[in-house]
Formats: C-alpha cells, structure tokens, sequence
C-alpha cells in the first residue's frame, strides 16, 4: 500500500473515532440533562397538579365507586387535566384505585382514555407499596416519562393516584434529529480531513512546514482574539447572572403576595359560599312564613264564616224566644179565665182554681225567663258583631302581611340570584389567582434555573478562556518547532501575514 494511501486512511481513522468518542460523550451528557430537566419538568407540574386539586377541596374520599376532593366530583370532570395540559402541556390523569376516571389521555380514535386501566411498574409502586413513581412507563402501548403520586384518605389509605407524563418520543425528537445531524457532520468532516491529508500529502514538505507556520500564526492570532472575546462575554454573564439574581428577588415576593391573594380569595369564595347559603336558607323560611299566613287567613276567613252563622242562629233563637213569650201570655190569659171559671164554681172549682193559679205563675216564670235569655242572647250578638268586625279586620291586617311576605320573598329570589351571580364571580377570581400563582412560582423556579446555567455558561467561558490561552501557548511552542524544521521559514511567515492579511 502507498504511504499516501496510509496517511489518509490513518488520519480519516483518528479524525472519525475523535469525533465519534466526542460525540458520543456530549450525547451522553445532552440525553442526561434532558432526562433530568424532564424530571425537574414533571416534579413541577406534579406539585401544580395538587395546588389545583387542593383548591377544591383538601380532604379526598372514595364514595360509592366517586372520588371527592371535599365536595368537588372528579368522575368525569375533566377541569383539573386540562387546564393542567393548558398551562404546561403534556398528560395528566387521575386514578381512582387503578382507573382513569379524569384524565386528557387520549385513545388512537380521539375519544378520552377513561375506564382505562393502571399496569406495571407504576400500578406495583403507587398502588401496592404506596410509594410515589418515576420513570418511564408504557401508556396506551406508547413510552412515556411519568410521575405518579398515591392519593390518600383521612386515614392514610390509598384510594388512587395522581399523574403528569409527557411522550418520550416528542421530548427527545430534536435530541435524534440533533444526533443524526451530527453523525452526518461526523461523517462528512472524515471526508475533509481525508481530502486535506491527501493535499498536504502531494506536496513536498518544505512547503507543508511553510503552510503549518501560517496557520500556526494565525491559530495564535485568532486565540488571542477569542481570549479577548471570552473575557468579554464573562462580564457580560456576570452581569446576567446579577440582573437575574435581582428579578429572582422580585418574583419571590410577587409569588408570596399571589400566594396571600389566593388565600385571600379563597376565604371569599367561602363566605360567598356561606352568605349564598344563608340567602337560600332565608327566603325558604319566608317562603314557609308566607304559607303559614295564608293557612292563617284561611282559618280566620272559616272562623268569620262561623262567627256570621253564630249570629244568624242567634236571630234565630230571639224569634223563637218571642213565639214562647207569646204562648206564655197567653197560657197566663187562659190560667187568669180558668181562675174566673173556678171562683164561679165554689168548692168544686177550687182544686182547679189552685191549677190556674200555678199555671199562671209558671207562666210568668216563663216570661221572666224568655227575657232574660233575650238579655243575653243581645249581648252575645254584641259580641259577634264585635268579633266580625275584629275578624274583618285582623283579615285585612294578614292580606297586607302577606302582600309584604310575598314581596320580600320575590327581593330574597332576586337577592339570592345575586349572590349566585357573586359566588360563581368569586370562585372565578379564586381560579385565576391560584393559576397565577402557580405561574409565578413557575417563573421563580425558572428563573433559578435560568441563574444556574449563567453560572454554569459564566464558568464554561471561564475554562474556555483557560483552554484559549493554552491553545495560544502551544501555537506559539508549536510555531517555534516549524521554524527550527524550515530554517527558510521566511516564505511561511509571508503566508501566515498575507494569510492575517
């Protein structure tokens, strides 16, 4: 084999494997911090995911095949997961026992992936031992990076789980498109480097030494330039890294005044909560006052008509009293001429003269008797017509009581209808002052973030200037080593400054 033919296939061989190894060791490390940002991404919508479940309700139960947070339904509500997907995007799902009851997992055919089933790792680790997960795990035949919580009662039994996930193929999708990228570099800076090494193989060598001392000068100069340049972006990150530090600050305190306004905010919808209550409360009770006047109206209206019979009767009663006042006149009439007829009889009629006479005294008994219970019976009829006028007008009085009642229960309605409109208004605001909290304890965490990798680039430039000034050391010692192999490195130096040129 020609030694020309060697040269290139050694050098195409240590170009490729170079920058294969160092391929592979910033793939490494690229496909690391991605899998440990989507952990850190997961972590944080996981923990956003409980801030709105917790919003409501903090208590969770199982009944009857529901799962409750205080009040709140999750069966079929679908609020919690899209607004989760809204916010961060991705999956998220919850589980009562090991099914998907709330979830914006979606099947091949569009529909929503409820009454689906919890498997594996996942199932084993937050069902069984009770013990969060997280992974990677396989979702309606798809690999997906996940985080699961187990959601417990009051009494620290676990009756579901909690998930955010997103789809390992879109997260890594600029990862293999960057990695195949790079394979195709990899590939066509092997075929450069072959075609310069076969170049620089066709010429002689002092010329080679003439060409390695330009770009040895060159490599020197622009070293120096990069050092200088390196310098510069250092301040410059160090001054980012400041500017940061300061908005961190300033967010810190905005996400805890948004955490007192939800606070805040919440304890409103309570008492709107509470105050709607009360309203609904209080018109059933007029509401029920109203029934109750008008069962009273009804009565006295029955008792007026009583009342009115009463007297009628009453009238009844003096015209018999006037018949036996009649009759008793003239029974005494009739005992007065029988006492005649026994006076005229002598002996003979005076048994029946004794009769007349007691006839006769009845009969004023009767008499006596006939105007007394007239005596009465007038003042019961005073009295009736008294109590009908009273009845008459304690009538009028619970018509107007009822007018009232009936109208302060249609202002309760509207008042009710009001703080209905109030309550939901309040909840609203509560929503949103929760999701702008959370955002903002987002913007904190990543502007944290944010500050980490200005640290970590301010340090990257800080090496990068350390590894340029050695770069410019060994160009220099290596450009010395070309001028003791060319003692004529005159024609070299006139490359590298035309080249400078």
């Amino acid at each position: 084999m020609r030694l020309t033919t060697k040269l290139i296939l050694v050098n195409m061989v240590i170009v490729t494997l170079a920058v294969a190894i160092t391929s592979c060791f910033i793939f490494a490390g690229i496909r690391s911090e991605i899998e440990r940002q989507a952990g850190v991404s997961q972590e944080r919508i996981l923990k956003s995911f409980w801030k709105l479940l917790g919003s409501k309700g903090k208590e969770m139960r199982a009944v009857n095949g529901k799962l409750m947070a205080g009040n709140y339904l999750l069966n079929g509500n679908y609020e919690l997961p899209d607004t989760v997907k809204e916010m961060y995007g991705g999956t998220a799902t919850v589980f009562l026992g090991d099914t998907r009851i709330s979830t914006n997992v979606l099947k091949p055919d569009g529909s929503r992936a409820v009454d689906t089933k919890l498997s594996g790792p996942a199932a084993d680790a937050v069902l069984k031992e009770g013990r969060p997960y997280r992974g990677e795990a396989m979702i309606l035949g798809a690999p997906y990076l996940t985080a699961y919580d187990p959601i417990r009662n009051a009494r620290g039994e676990v009756i579901g789980a909690l998930y955010v996930g997103v789809n390992k193929g879109d997260y890594f999708a600029a990862y293999d498109s960057l990695r195949s990228s790079v394979v195709a570099m990899t590939v066509a800076v092997a075929l450069v480097f072959s075609l310069i090494t076969w170049v620089l193989v066709r010429r002689t060598l002092s010329p080679i030494i003439g060409e390695v001392s330009g770009i040895t000068d060159r490599i020197h100069h622009h070293a120096g330039a990069i050092a200088v340049s390196l310098d510069q972006q250092s301040g410059f990150a160090n001054q980012l890294s400041s500017s940061v530090v300061e908005i961190s600050s300033t967010m810190e305190e905005f996400s805890s005044t948004a955490v007192q306004i939800a606070q805040h905010s919440q304890s409103v919808v309570e008492r709107a909560d509470k105050t709607l209550d009360d309203s609904k409360n209080g018109a059933a009770e007029v509401e029920n006052l109203t029934f109750k006047v008008n069962d009273i109206s009804q009565n006295i209206q029955a008792n007026l008509g009583e009342i009115v019979e009463l007297g009628r009767k009453s009238k009844e009663i003096t015209k018999v009293m006037e018949i036996i006042n009649n009759i008793a006149n003239q029974t005494k009439l009739i005992a007065f001429n029988a006492a005649l007829e026994a006076a005229s009889a002598g002996e003979a009629g005076k048994r029946f003269g004794v009769v007349a006479v007691e006839i006769r005294r009845l009969a004023d008994s009767v008499v006596e008797s006939t105007a007394e219970i007239e005596g009465k019976i007038t003042e019961i009829l005073d009295s009736v017509n008294r109590l009908v006028m009273s009845s008459e007008k304690s009538s009028q009085l619970i018509q107007e009581g009822q007018e009232y009642a009936s109208h302060t229960v249609m202002m309760l309605i509207e008042s009710v209808d009001g703080v209905e409109e109030t309550t939901n208004a309040a909840r609203q605001i509560s929503l949103s002052t929760q999701q702008q909290q959370i955002a903002s304890s987002q913007v904190v965490v990543a502007l944290k973030e944010i500050e980490q990798g200005v640290r970590f680039s301010s340090n990257s430039v800080h090496e990068a200037g350390s590894v340029t000034r050695d770069l410019a050391v060994l160009a220099e010692q290596l450009r010395g080593v070309v001028q003791a192999l060319n003692p004529g490195g005159g024609k070299g130096k006139k490359q590298a400054e035309a080249g400078l040129a």
